[in-house]
């Protein structure tokens, strides 16, 4: 086969460090960052609103390559159903002199070379380690050796067939040894596998892997659940990302006054006083300002960002050195940066952010709901990847940085993309009416929901603030996802959302929709269209009303949590969920009752909220 590849864009998520990734049928590890070909190879990223945050780590992209391995090793030939365990070596063996690798084929004289297919599951545990399932011990687990015989692993030769009885379940699957052993694969998925965790990651050097949940035995390892090789559980990626929101003439000079020799001096003895003084930069900025301030000059920089520069320099360098915690990346903080500049009456005119703002109409009444739509005429995102979870997302699973146990780089992979999109600002007074004539109802229909997701860790590790406007805004931009998609001709993949939600205390809230694409998709100019008011305002109605009624109802409107850990209501694949690529939130808190709720009692005599856009239904 030609060398495996992917699309840049699926380097972050879904495919990004620590994921497996099919190609061409064959499946693929991605390797840790340490294990990246460097030089050329990798570009360096720039964007103010980001690298302010991930100083002294730089953000950058590959060019080329990336580093993979072939995962699982076993195979099983389609043909004979005869059990192959392919290692790197055998690629390296077979590979061309120009890097290609080979297929996998059998080497059975009467199955003419087919093609292996990989191995179905895998073993996963908490801490962010996969390994391969011991496929010996499921066919030897209820072996008698005094009647059939003693059997050697290393000799072993194994068989995975399926009898198609049961309806296909795993009592019909089954791991047949050549000495006469075998066993089905029932109860693989009921709780822990029999092996424990040995620290391993494709590729990588193996660690250790304590169960820190294990109070009698603190040093035990840690325990292996079967996961499906392409379950969307198997890997949870944490990204953080940023709109290009900075001025071209501020971003250039802060790069011009870094890149002046005299002031990195300046940086360089600052620093080392900051160090002397335990992290304290009041000194230092005193005892330097004069300096700073003239090398500002000459790049023709402010006095007040220049000391701004200086000071963002000399705290990153003692309070995040390289090596340190990336989950302490505030998604957050930069969703409040944005959202301002965004929602600017007199728009953004830069060269990575064109945005044009209007007024809604009073038609459908959405001009006492919204203060305004803007279109987004040009917008460059980046991602950056800091680290993954396996099976869930809850602080009880650990984050696995992007090196994967190796000493950790001075960069994160990242990655750009340019598009369009359409940007809603919220009406402040229309929210507070809302919630607070629904009081009662409102929290009676999200208070357990959040209580769960903040002691799951998800607004800290996620970036968003929970509380109800939040439930509601997230479910009417799926709402509006996906009638875009049907009204502006962009797939519901291409799409992505962009949530700006405040806190109670300091309430705040705007939506955009985006291209999240970065080929010709992301720049088609067809949604920037949409935002014209007299297009989106039938494209909003249109959703909202939908959203009365889903092909799962009464169930779907009458649960009181369904989804992933229980964290929604009225919401499942028939009405409110979109793709894993166009929710950042891994589609949970969602409830589309909240969105266009009448105020009945449901079937199960419980009173529901009136829902934020039901002026709109009232027309």
């Amino acid at each position: 086969m030609p060398k495996p590849s992917i699309r840049s864009a699926q380097l972050i998520t879904p495919f990004g460090v620590g994921s497996l990734c099919e190609i061409d049928g064959q499946s693929f590890f991605v390797r840790g960052t340490g294990s990246w070909p460097r030089g050329y190879n990798l570009e360096k990223i720039e964007v103010g609103s980001l690298t302010d945050r991930v100083r002294p780590r730089q953000l950058k992209k590959p060019i080329e390559s990336v580093a993979i391995l072939r995962f699982p090793h076993w195979h099983f030939c389609p043909e004979c159903r005869k059990m192959t365990k392919w290692t790197p070596d055998k690629d390296k063996e077979l590979a061309k002199e120009d890097g290609t690798l080979p297929r996998p084929t059998c080497d059975g004289g009467k199955c003419k070379n087919a093609r292996l297919v990989p191995m179905r599951f895998i073993a996963a545990c908490d801490n962010g380690h996969i390994d391969e399932i011991d496929w010996y011990w499921w066919a030897h687990r209820g072996h008698q050796p005094a009647q059939q015989g003693a059997c050697a692993r290393s000799t072993s030769r194994l068989r995975f067939e399926v009898t198609g009885k049961s309806g296909g379940d795993f009592s019909s699957m089954f791991i047949r040894c050549s000495c006469g052993a075998s066993g089905n694969l029932e109860g693989i998925a009921d709780g822990a596998l029999p092996q424990k965790c040995r620290g391993y990651q494709p590729g990588e050097a193996t660690s250790s892997c304590i169960d820190a949940g294990n109070k009698k035995n603190p040093v035990a390892p840690a325990p292996l659940y079967m996961e499906p090789r392409g379950s969307s559980s198997l890997h949870y990626a944490s990204v953080v990302s940023a709109l290009d929101i900075d001025g071209d003439a501020e971003k250039d000079s802060w790069e011009k006054l870094r890149s002046d020799e005299i002031y990195q001096n300046l940086v360089q003895s600052a620093s080392n006083l900051v160090e002397f003084n335990k992290g304290d930069t009041t000194l230092a900025i005193q005892a330097f300002r004069d300096g700073v301030e003239a090398r500002g000059r000459e790049v023709g920089m402010p006095s007040d960002d220049s000391i701004a520069c200086f000071t963002a320099d000399i705290s990153a360098g003692e309070s995040d050195p390289p090596g340190g915690s990336i989950e302490e990346l505030s998604q957050q903080g930069i969703l409040d940066d944005e959202f301002p500049v965004l929602a600017n009456p007199g728009g953004q005119d830069g060269r990575w952010l064109i945005a044009r703002p209007a007024k809604p109409t009073s038609r459908f009444k959405l001009d006492g709901l919204f203060e305004r739509f803007v279109r987004v005429e040009r917008l460059r995102e980046v991602r950056a990847f800091r680290g993954f979870q396996r099976r869930n997302v809850s602080e009880k699973h650990a984050m696995v940085s992007p090196s994967l146990g190796r000493p950790q780089p001075d960069w994160l992979p990242a990655m750009m993309v340019l598009g369009e999109g359409v940007f809603l600002q919220f009406s402040n007074a229309a929210i507070d009416k809302w919630r607070t004539v629904n009081k009662e109802a409102i929290e009676e229909f999200t208070a357990s929901h959040l209580v769960t997701a903040e002691k799951l860790g998800l607004p800290g590790r996620m970036g968003f603030n929970a509380n109800p406007t939040f439930v509601m805004v997230h479910t009417f931009a799926h709402l509006l996802l996906n009638q875009l998609s049907f009204d502006c001709g962009y797939s519901s993949t291409s799409l992505r959302e962009r949530i700006y939600c405040g806190t109670d205390s300091e309430p705040y809230a705007g939506l955009l929709i985006y291209t999240a694409d970065s080929d010709a998709e992301g720049s088609m100019g067809g949604l920037s269209e949409m935002g014209a008011p007299d297009r989106l305002e039938d494209v909003i109605y249109r959703a909202v009303s939908r959203s009365q009624w889903c092909s799962g109802d009464p169930v779907c409107r009458e649960l009181d949590a369904q989804g992933v850990d229980g964290l929604n209501r009225a919401a499942c694949h028939a009405c409110s969920l979109v793709a894993e690529t166009s929710c950042t939130f891994s589609n949970v808190l969602l409830d589309r009752v909240l969105v266009s709720g009448d105020g009945r009692k449901n079937g199960r005599g419980v009173s529901e909220p009136v829902g934020f856009f039901s002026p709109v239904l009232e027309v």
